[in-house]
């Protein structure tokens, strides 16, 4: 009878356990946004709050009475829950919440020119001690798992588990990049990156014709240029590839991708190109600067950065923006000058000025990312590194410049475009692509693909007429654009049939290339005009596939693709 009263008393404790609880769970998910938001301010404000009321919620289950009550059968198991996940939360909140309200996403922005390496080295070890108390109250709660659990209870507990799964994403995503950074930043010595700046008016698979590169020197978090390039400096038009290339690369592309460097970026392969690239710098260069790391960039992702961080000024005077970069620099620069040096010159003076602009830190920190996040998703950012352990954070993402090597994740078809008119006429056109799947309808059948490819040149003729010889190209008449489509199948598929606007037609080359069927078509698109090639693809039987996904060259203008996949879950 005591026994009973004494555990009744322990109700309204219980009770007072759950609402302090129930108010600070809320609080650690706001936490988070306001983090991610660069508002530190606030984020400190919100975590004396959820402090407080998780260090209430611990301070109504100590004592002996509930200490003692702890062995009482069923009531017991329910009292230490409820012990234990007041103990975790407070813990979580004073050894990772708390500190965590402290960082700010500043800390990854250069000042002076500079990234303060050693900022993010401790940025990094704080994480990995956030990572390691996130564990230990996963495991916490986990062991509490027991038939005898009140409902109200096990949902409480089921709530707090959720908000770890939720830190959890966040937290490891920024670990692994931050483990690598200081490194990378030459934090251990200097580092040298050969950037490529990819101009989508003359596409190529990978993004477009490589014509200005630029060698970055970083050390103890300073990034300077210390070399810029164009592609006329090169040795072109050679006998043989500056390296040899691999038989099915010579199939499909011919030898042209390693004999002229506008082609390294031919094929949708960033470490092909990465390999090429390295070779014609070292060739011209010299061997004895190691080239550390490989960066590819575009207009288009640059617009994007500009958004972030604001207009930057050239030479000229003028203001390069986000509206105007594109047109400017892929287009309006060729009725500017007609001379490639001073095209060239123009070129490497905003370079220079973007490159001041970025490294000076302006902007939000959180528009940087996104704008960084979208030229990855699109293709327009890729990496690669000599670090192994570098290499390996990128390895699987669309930093990588890679097609995945299977369909177990990702059911991936390659749709891309190789200029062949030898002009800058790209800017004018709008590409988009059309798939179905019959892979979520019969799991046991091979499955069938669909690709429709449609490729439209939107300039007129009286338009192209007034265009300068440069952007036009000398092989065609003004305003035809000619392209070679080259389509990659799912791992292990054929590529039956292609046809365009519903006529058959003769491949330029078809082959397999990185385990993929691959099919090379080239047409002649006159002003105003639009074309469509569809491909038939059949997969493998009793395969596995996962989502199909359409990966494209990175246009001048987004290229929009629709997927239909009938039985397959969203």
């Amino acid at each position: 009878m005591v026994g009973g009263l004494v555990a009744l008393n322990m109700v309204p404790k219980g009770l007072e356990v759950k609402r302090e609880l129930e108010v600070a769970l809320p609080l650690a998910s706001q936490v988070k946004a306001q983090i991610l938001a660069g508002d530190t301010e606030a984020a400190g404000v919100t975590t004396a709050e959820l402090n407080a009321h998780t260090a209430a919620a611990r301070a109504q289950t100590t004592g002996r009475m509930w200490s003692a009550l702890e062995s009482v059968p069923i009531v017991g198991a329910n009292l230490t829950a409820l012990r234990v996940v007041s103990e975790t939360a407070d813990d979580l909140a004073a050894d990772a919440i708390v500190p965590a309200s402290n960082i700010s996403l500043a800390s990854l922005k250069p000042v002076d020119g500079r990234f303060d390496v050693t900022a993010l080295t401790d940025l990094g070890t704080f994480l990995q001690s956030t990572i390691d108390a996130v564990e230990v109250a996963d495991e916490r709660l986990t062991s509490l798992e027991s038939p005898s659990l009140l409902p109200q209870i096990s949902s409480g507990i089921e709530k707090l588990s959720t908000t770890l799964d939720d830190v959890r994403p966040l937290l490891s995503g920024l670990i692994k990049p931050l483990s690598v950074l200081p490194d990378a930043l030459g934090a251990s010595g200097p580092r040298n990156y050969l950037m490529i700046f990819q101009g989508n008016s003359e596409a190529r698979a990978s993004g477009g014709n490589p014509a200005a590169m630029t060698r970055l020197t970083v050390a103890d978090g300073k990034i300077d240029i210390t070399e810029q390039a164009t592609s006329s400096q090169f040795f072109n038009d050679r006998p043989d590839p500056i390296v040899p290339l691999d038989a099915e690369t010579s199939a499909i592309y011919s030898d042209t991708v390693g004999e002229w460097i506008p082609n390294i970026t031919a094929t949708p392969h960033f470490p092909t190109t990465v390999e090429l690239v390295k070779a014609y710098w070292a060739e011209e260069f010299g061997s004895d600067v190691r080239i550390d790391g490989v960066i590819s960039f575009d207009p288009v992702g640059l617009s994007y950065l500009l958004g972030a961080t604001g207009p930057v000024s050239l030479v000229t005077g003028e203001a390069l923006t986000a509206a105007n970069a594109v047109p400017l620099l892929l287009n309006e620069v060729y009725f500017r000058y007609a001379r490639a040096a001073e095209q060239d010159a123009f070129f490497a003076a905003a370079a220079v000025s973007i490159f001041d602009a970025v490294k000076s830190g302006t902007g939000d920190p959180n528009a940087l990312l996104a704008a960084l996040a979208k030229s990855v998703d699109e293709g327009r950012l890729k990496i690669w590194s000599g670090n192994e352990a570098e290499q390996e954070l990128i390895a699987g993402t669309r930093l990588q410049g890679a097609l995945p090597q299977d369909n177990s994740n990702q059911t991936a078809v390659g749709v891309y475009f190789n200029d062949t008119t030898g002009s800058k006429m790209d800017y004018y056109v709008n590409a988009s692509v059309a798939s179905s799947t019959t892979q979520c309808e019969s799991a046991n059948d091979a499955p069938a693909f669909s690709i429709d490819v449609t490729l439209a040149n939107v300039i007129t003729r009286e338009q192209a007429a007034g265009l300068p010889r440069y952007i036009t190209g000398p092989y065609y008449q003004p305003g035809f654009i000619a392209t070679d489509f080259v389509v990659y199948g799912p791992v292990g598929a054929t590529i039956d049939s292609w046809s365009v606007n519903g006529q058959q037609v003769a491949a330029v080359s078809e082959g397999t290339h990185l385990g993929r069927p691959v099919v090379r078509i080239n047409r002649v698109i006159a002003p105003g005009e639009s074309l469509t090639i569809s491909y038939k693809m059949t997969g493998v039987a009793d395969s596995e596939y996962g989502p199909l996904d359409v990966q494209t060259t990175p246009m001048v203008r987004p290229t929009p693709v629709s997927i239909d996949a009938p039985g397959c879950k969203e």
